[in-house]
């Protein structure tokens, strides 16, 4: 029974935030850019899979303290584990995201071949991210409430409820140091304007993500040297 509940809060919780923010701006704060909906819905989407990873990963190996000290495994496989979780749960948002694509003016078009690439740099960029969280909040505790302040506010700063064609110069020029922001702009592009990213920004996707997974595994297999502070 808790499993089920927990599954069911799982997918009611983000699409109770999706409606949320589907109502304020369609109806309260309404948008002239097309099919906004779709726009704000696809990066609400792909943000919470970034969130929820991001957050959670300070868990990874805080929660298993004991486990770490008394047995020698792996121990990339509590990561692992905890990563494949939100992707499962997250993967049920995604089929509810599906069912709705068509009616929200999705298009299938052959840009929907490229989403696959994005989302798996994505995937890697926000791995990496919290394989490095996960240890250095074993060492630096208040990281975490850093991190649930910084998170609502790169929510902000990343392209989900406002477009970057719908910024002004200046704003937009320092919108784009946000190291996610190419990603949701490139979700959006596929997604909502059913055209294929530009090619560069492909290989920056890329390769920002495979650094970040190389970066956070790097610091990850330092978690021995942590194990102390369990």
């Amino acid at each position: 029974m808790g499993a089920t509940l927990g599954f069911v809060w799982s997918l009611g919780n983000p699409l109770v935030v999706t409606l949320t923010y589907y109502m304020v701006f369609t109806y309260i704060l309404p948008s002239s850019q097309d099919r906004f909906a779709l726009h704000l819905v696809t990066g609400v989407v792909h943000w919470m899979l970034l969130a929820q990873i991001v957050s959670q990963s300070g868990e990874w190996l805080i929660n298993n303290g004991n486990l770490i000290r008394k047995l020698r495994f792996p121990r990339i496989l509590l990561p692992a584990s905890g990563a494949l979780t939100v992707i499962v749960f997250w993967a049920g948002c995604m089929i509810v995201y599906a069912s709705l694509f068509a009616m929200l003016g999705g298009v299938f078009t052959r840009a929907l071949f490229f989403y696959p690439i994005v989302l798996i740099a994505f995937m890697a960029l926000i791995m990496g991210f919290g394989l490095a969280l996960s240890v250095i909040q074993i060492t630096v505790r208040d990281a975490k409430h850093f991190i649930d302040v910084f998170l609502p506010l790169l929510f902000w700063f990343t392209p989900i409820v406002w477009v970057t064609s719908s910024l002004p110069e200046g704003i937009a020029s320092i919108a784009a140091y946000n190291p996610v922001a190419l990603y949701f702009n490139s979700f959006s592009s596929i997604l909502h304007a059913g055209v294929i990213p530009d090619s560069r920004d492909l290989i920056v996707c890329v390769v920002l993500g495979t650094t970040s997974l190389i970066v956070g595994l790097a610091i990850f297999r330092r978690v021995d040297r942590a194990v102390e502070y369990l």
